[in-house]
């Protein structure tokens, strides 16, 4: 069963508060008598004279969003339901009843677009490092195909930790994750919210970088590369961390099989970086 919904009444006219409250008994709704009461959690608000003269301290965003009605009796007032003076019971019974329930739905639909919200990120979202997951990097390519032309060209790359393994064999899995999460701060750091950074899993990362051509992607990708390296710390028990970085162009990214062969072309990059040593940025063969 929903909560019911709380109706402050407004008014100085003891008579008056007496004969809503009689007309208001329901389950359905609460009744808060007096003013200056508070209206974060008002549904309703009955009033009979402006809000300046009852001490009601009205939250405009939320009367604008539809979280709570207002019903004028007897005044001028810029309100979904207005009563007059000689309102029967009745018709303040079903106003309060109509706009409490309007009410009711519009706070259901806000929590569950709340909801929908906190379910989409967590599904979009690496639980470990809290970057975008391998999904949302699929979905960001699906985006670059909408905005071909208008944002390109494009550069994909790929990175990885070398010999990450290392990591979890000697120091332990949660060194590990530790590790991944350090590295995932320090890349968003150095791209200084430029582009798009996910983790694709295990200890691979993916960079889209928007508007820059060959020469200028070089330069960045390494320096990207460079500033997320970790440096050994015996005392903290930290082995040293570097990675290799493999990348690749897309001067147009209007079809799907143009961004999918850079990212296989960026793929074969990184593993030539690794078979010529690691700790290096490799671009595409061309």
């Amino acid at each position: 069963m929903s909560r019911p919904v709380r109706i402050l009444l407004a008014t100085r006219n003891s008579q008056r508060e007496r004969a809503w409250s009689e007309a208001l008994k329901t389950a359905r709704c609460q009744i808060v008598n007096g003013n200056g009461e508070p209206t974060e959690d008002i549904g309703v608000l009955v009033i009979d004279q402006p809000p300046v003269e009852t001490n009601v301290v009205l939250d405009e965003e939320r009367l604008a969003r539809g979280q709570m009605g207002m019903v004028a009796v007897g005044i001028g007032l810029p309100v979904v339901v207005s009563l007059a003076d000689d309102h029967s019971s009745r018709e303040l019974r079903l106003a309060c009843l109509l706009l409490a329930e309007i009410v009711r739905l519009r706070r259901q639909r806000e929590a569950g677009r709340r909801q929908e919200k906190v379910l989409t990120h967590l599904a979009l979202s690496d639980p470990l490092t809290g970057l975008p997951n391998r999904r949302a990097w699929e979905q960001r390519l699906g985006q670059g195909l909408d905005e071909a032309g208008k944002r390109g060209p494009w550069c994909i790359a790929l990175l990885d930790v070398d010999n990450f393994h290392e990591v979890n064999d000697r120091l332990g899995h949660l060194e590990g994750d530790a590790s991944l999460r350090r590295i995932a701060d320090r890349l968003s750091g150095a791209m200084r919210r430029a582009g798009f950074l996910a983790r694709l899993g295990g200890d691979e990362f993916a960079v889209l970088l928007d508007r820059i051509d060959e020469a200028k992607a070089a330069a960045v990708i390494d320096l990207i590369r460079i500033q997320a390296a970790e440096e050994g710390d015996e005392a903290a028990g930290r082995l040293p961390l570097k990675l290799s970085a493999g990348w690749a162009t897309v001067p147009d990214a209007s079809t799907k099989v143009a961004l999918n062969e850079a990212l296989q072309r960026a793929d074969d990059a990184l593993r030539q970086a690794k078979r010529e040593g690691r700790n290096r940025t490799r671009p595409a063969a061309n």
